[in-house]
């Protein structure tokens, strides 16, 4: 059994079962990853990206023993914080968007020649504006792979959609960035 899961899962239980440890353990595991994903559906400057991640893991302890979960615990957290952002817009009648500067900080620049960092800074400040002149959904695919770590079926998941348009996005997405700005993706 793979080890990474034994332990998520005995962490998940001593969670259910009330344990403050696994919680902080989950809570500090997933938070940033969560976080990023919740500035991704939420235009930032709102602070309402940190509010939903928040209040959803305070709902997260407080209905602990209620929880279901048949997929992994990750998969659950990513769903429960996208369903809180989609509450969130009906509430308050606003189309879905996203916003414009939603890619990854840099590299630590101690590390860099200064040439090189300056460089690096053109290209991914190039390729951050071809990145937000894709299309909205195949720009929320393209960030949840690339920078979220996602697996096609877990973005397929998450949106709802199949596996086969998950596909499509990428597909099209580093079709267009290629051909846009012809360097290594």
């Amino acid at each position: 059994m793979d080890q990474d899961f034994f332990e998520e899962d005995k962490c998940l239980q001593l969670f259910i079962s009330g344990s403050e440890d696994a919680f902080n353990t989950i809570f500090k595991r997933y938070y940033e990853g969560l976080l990023n994903f919740a500035k991704v559906l939420i235009p930032y400057p709102t602070d309402e990206a940190e509010d939903i991640v928040a209040e959803m893991f305070c709902s997260l302890w407080h209905n602990r023993k209620q929880i279901n979960i048949t997929n992994t615990l990750r998969a659950y957290l990513y769903t429960a914080v996208k369903n809180r952002v989609f509450d969130y817009y009906r509430k308050r009648k606003v189309i879905f968007s996203i916003p414009e500067d939603s890619a990854p900080e840099p590299p630590a620049a101690g590390y860099q020649q200064p040439d090189h960092l300056l460089m690096y800074k053109d290209v991914t400040l190039r390729i951050r504006h071809l990145i937000n002149e894709l299309p909205p959904q195949m720009r929320l695919v393209f960030q949840l792979n690339r920078y979220e770590g996602f697996s096609y079926e877990e973005i397929a998941g998450l949106l709802n959609i199949s596996v086969n348009s998950v596909k499509t996005h990428m597909f099209r997405a580093l079709k267009s960035l290629k051909a846009s700005y012809p360097v290594p993706l």
